[in-house]
């Protein structure tokens, strides 16, 4: 099979609606057809079954059928750029932001995205992390004026909505239920998904612009004490947000 008919199977595998590509098949018509169309739905399947694997939090707020639905719509209209599955559905989120009939629920774009900021921190590079231990009096305190870097796995999500509930219990937010911060990232192998408060928040966000423990303690000094700081720094860093 040539490039050209490559790309004619290709796109007719893509959209449902599009003709069978009958000459490209060596069987009779119906039997080409029946096995074209299995094809076909096991392509779609595929699709859809990688993004329930990324987006399990997704499908219990929106229920099976419904995100099948979805996911469906969302395959058809974005085919993947690579044959790596796992790449698959980076603009599922965006997708929910702009499709109507789930306009009143603008939170779920966010949970989308969280559970995208997992699988990324999976695959993210290795990198040695930032540790404290082993290190003295002296080294301790050069290490306020180190201009540190974040993991390769980190993700920091800060959202008017209640993240982190939405994400861990797919319990649906009250209208008085306050914004969420979570911190994605990867502990050696281990995935790891926290809450984070808005200081911590604050102060990993002054951190990513790489300055120095004491440059952003000067920044942030004005809504919080240094002990406060410090105590979220020290959790920081035995963390291994750090590399």
């Amino acid at each position: 099979m040539n490039a050209k008919d490559q790309d004619v199977f290709a796109q007719a595998l893509d959209r449902p609606e599009a003709s069978i590509p009958w000459q490209l098949g060596n069987l009779p018509e119906q039997r080409f057809a029946q096995r074209f169309n299995i094809l076909r739905n096991t392509v779609h399947a595929g699709r859809i079954e990688a993004l329930r694997q990324v987006y399990p939090a997704v499908e219990r707020l929106l229920g099976a059928d419904y995100f099948t639905a979805l996911a469906a719509l969302f395959s058809r209209q974005h085919p993947p750029c690579s044959a790596v599955l796992h790449e698959y559905g980076a603009h599922l989120a965006v997708f929910i932001e702009q499709f109507p009939p789930l306009a009143d629920w603008p939170f779920l774009a966010d949970v989308a995205r969280l559970e995208w900021a997992r699988l990324q921190a999976f695959h993210a590079a290795d990198a040695l992390p930032l540790q404290l231990g082993g290190l003295d009096e002296e080294a301790l305190h050069r290490l306020l004026d180190l201009r540190l870097q974040w993991h390769p796995s980190v993700t920091l999500l800060r959202s008017t909505y209640p993240l982190w509930a939405l994400w861990s219990s797919a319990e649906l937010p009250h209208d008085n239920w306050p914004g969420e911060n979570v911190l994605v990232w990867r502990q050696g192998l281990q995935l790891m998904t926290r809450q984070v408060d808005n200081s911590s928040a604050e102060l990993l966000e002054q951190l990513q612009q790489r300055r120095s423990f004491s440059e952003a303690a000067l920044v942030l000094q004005p809504h919080m004490d240094i002990e406060q700081l410090c105590t979220r720094f020290s959790m920081l860093v035995y963390w291994q947000v750090f590399s």
